[in-house]
């Protein structure tokens, strides 16, 4: 598994083409799908945000993010209907992204992390709570012009409670805008 990542690591710089640059700065935009994982209390919902990217080297972005979500009301658990929508989840993040160099064209691969705090609210159980998350996941950057980049990706969010954790898989697709690019 070490050798895997770290093959990939080799490859996210090779590819993204590690060159010294000016810090670039860019903003966009994502939806998707938000899939709750070992939660009989959720289904799957909706997610959307957007997301700043600056980049101080060609292949290490920083990402602060707000991302929006809600998990679909649950089916039967059980064998009994539960009654209730499913939650709404914000989150305010920072992620460390590896590869994905802004201004760079073709297929550009990405890995990442982050940290954040996460609030989870339903009405109808009266539950609201924030608390420090984190997660990550790899994606697929396509850049169509130096200034514009199509943006897949795959996140595994795990939001921290007082009694275990609230996780989901977030499948996202979106577009990224460069300021000042191919000036």
């Amino acid at each position: 598994m070490k050798k895997a990542l770290i093959a990939f690591g080799l490859t996210l710089i090779v590819i993204s083409g590690a060159r010294a640059q000016e810090i670039k700065i860019g903003a966009g935009a994502f939806g998707g799908v938000n899939i709750p994982i070992v939660q009989q209390d959720q289904d799957m919902g909706t997610a959307f945000g957007i997301r700043g990217r600056i980049a101080f080297k060609p292949i290490i972005v920083i990402e602060p993010n707000i991302t929006f979500g809600k998990w679909g009301e649950p089916g039967d658990v059980d064998g009994y209907e539960l009654g209730i929508d499913g939650s709404k989840i914000t989150s305010f993040g920072v992620d460390v992204a590896v590869g994905g160099a802004p201004g760079v064209p073709g297929l550009k691969p990405i890995i990442f992390a982050g940290i954040g705090i996460y609030s989870i609210k339903n009405d109808d159980t009266d539950f609201d709570e924030s608390k420090l998350g984190f997660d990550g996941g790899l994606g697929l950057m396509i850049g169509a012009m130096s200034y514009l980049d199509i943006d897949i990706r795959g996140t595994l969010m795990i939001a921290t409670q007082e009694e275990g954790s609230k996780k989901a898989a977030i499948i996202t697709g979106g577009l990224t805008y460069y300021f000042g690019a191919g000036q």
